[in-house]
């Protein structure tokens, strides 16, 4: 069984087939679902593919993004067709509701597989249910952008309970962690300081990778850009205007106003330009004010008869409107959730020759208009944005050196077999963390890993439901806490009264 295994294996052990099971979110590219593709669906097929090409036996479980009650899939391929390695099973999206009852089914899942380990690939909806199996097998947790910071953005909401009941599942996710891949050096560096907060920077794990960088991947058949679609061209504009290009979803991070003001200002500047909009709100229970804004500025814009909303489109036709834009806009807010994150939908318009002119926030951001592969556009300053962007539209040559520089980095420095590397090296002999080893083989729980653990289910009685505040169980624990962690001016807290 899974839970009685030793996983200090030799090197002797690399090179042969592993049976890994994966934890994602879907849908995947084979099979269709009424949600489109996302980026973090994307990121589990990141993760899934190279392991299949390394010839390991893969089982896929995906919750399906956005689905509620009995997922609705089409398969375009059965998994076997897609690799006789490769087996799939899906469920719904997993809530505070729900979750308890979908882990069990993929806890039986793992036991009947009988993995060499486990992969929780690139969403917080994977590492909640992941957290929630029973095993002992080493465990790679894909972190995909800066979860903390994004949180810091939805605690705004009018009852934030679900927020906060993400708090004690990211600190089991790094309490039981072997390994952790973030999307970007700035990432992999917050989430070493968060193992430091739990105890996992110990003796123990002293010499060993906890984090590595795996940045958003470019498919390895991603199509490059294909002339004369009739998407755009000879539909929204003529065959020699600037087309302005944005696709995804209007996030929380986006400086929608900014975004706006940039567009609008660039088409009443150049008559020969037209905007597309694929893409829109999220749906569902996430951040949808963004978008309505955006719909509502456009409607009173002298402009709006060039700014075209098409809305989600069938990943199939994406390649089609891509291949006739010029130039991908994209403004962030500067914030955490911006600095810590990365922009998966640069890697399809750079694979296109779409020119990315963005602001340089996030970490990739500012890497390709430092390196000349995209134009980089004044934080918060949607004039000199414009002129920036006037300015590359009158500059054909520049427009096409970059172009070609960018889709020349996705196809290489981010391609899935680069990107993916430290975990494929990690995937052919998958251990334990030794803090981890010595817990779970030897009994011996370090004492920072303890503390964590204590603290881990303290934050479940706080955010969890479990408190009873009339307790005297509960009182004692406040009591004793409050005695600990006194004002910084030691002040004394005062207990709240029955």
């Amino acid at each position: 069984m899974a839970n009685g295994r030793k996983f200090n294996r030799s090197r002797d052990d690399r090179g042969k087939m592993k049976k890994i099971f994966v934890v994602g979110v879907g849908p995947l590219p084979f099979y269709r679902s009424h949600i489109p593709q996302n980026s973090i669906s994307e990121g589990t097929w990141q993760v899934i593919q190279p392991l299949l090409e390394d010839g390991h036996k893969v089982r896929a479980i995906t919750l399906e993004f956005g689905q509620h009650g009995t997922p609705k899939i089409e398969y375009l391929q059965q998994p076997h067709e897609v690799s006789p390695n490769l087996e799939h099973q899906y469920y719904e999206e997993p809530f505070r509701t729900n979750s308890v009852a979908i882990a069990r089914q993929i806890q039986m899942s793992l036991s009947a597989f009988d993995p060499d380990c486990v992969i929780s690939a690139g969403s917080m909806i994977a590492a909640w249910a992941s957290t929630l199996l029973k095993h002992r097998l080493p465990t790679w947790y894909d972190i995909k952008g800066g979860f903390m910071p994004e949180l810091q953005l939805q605690v705004m909401k009018a009852d934030p309970q679900s927020v906060f009941e993400v708090f004690p599942v990211y600190k089991k996710m790094l309490l039981r962690g072997d390994r952790f891949s973030a999307v970007t050096q700035r990432q992999a560096d917050m989430v070493y300081g968060e193992l430091g907060m739990v105890g996992r920077l110990n003796a123990h794990t002293l010499n060993e990778p906890l984090v590595t960088v795996k940045p958003t991947g470019l498919p390895p058949n991603s199509p490059k850009r294909i002339e004369k679609t009739g998407k755009i061209r000879g539909k929204y504009c003529g065959e020699e205007e600037t087309v302005l290009f944005s696709s995804g979803g209007f996030n929380a991070w986006q400086d929608t106003r900014m975004f706006f003001e940039t567009i609008e200002g660039v088409l009443q500047a150049e008559p020969k330009s037209c905007f597309i909009c694929l893409g829109g709100a999220i749906g569902g229970d996430h951040y949808n004010e963004g978008f309505e804004k955006f719909k509502k500025w456009i409607s009173e814009s002298p402009a709006k008869d060039r700014m075209h909303l098409v809305g989600w489109v069938p990943q199939n036709e994406v390649v089609e409107y891509e291949s006739e834009a010029d130039i991908g806009i994209n403004c962030d807010l500067d914030i955490p959730e911006s600095w810590f994150g990365d922009r998966s939908r640069f890697l399809s318009w750079m694979a296109r020759r779409i020119v990315v002119a963005t602001t340089p926030v996030s970490q990739p951001s500012e890497d390709l208009a430092r390196e000349g592969k995209a134009i980089g556009l004044p934080t918060g300053d949607s004039k000199g944005a414009v002129q920036a962007i006037l300015e590359a539209i009158r500059n054909r040559g520049r427009l096409t050196q970059i172009a070609e520089a960018a889709e020349e980095h996705a196809r290489t420095v981010w391609s899935y077999r680069e990107t993916t590397k430290h975990l494929r090296e990690w995937a052919a002999n998958p251990v334990l963390a030794e803090d981890n080893r010595r817990w779970f083989e030897e009994g011996n729980l370090d004492f920072q890993h303890e503390l964590g653990s204590l603290e881990l289910a303290l934050d479940q009685m706080f955010t969890w439901g479990e408190r009873k505040d009339e307790t005297k169980d509960w009182r004692k624990i406040e009591k004793l806490l409050r005695q600990r962690w006194a004002w910084p001016d030691g002040r004394k807290w005062r207990l709240r009264r029955g």
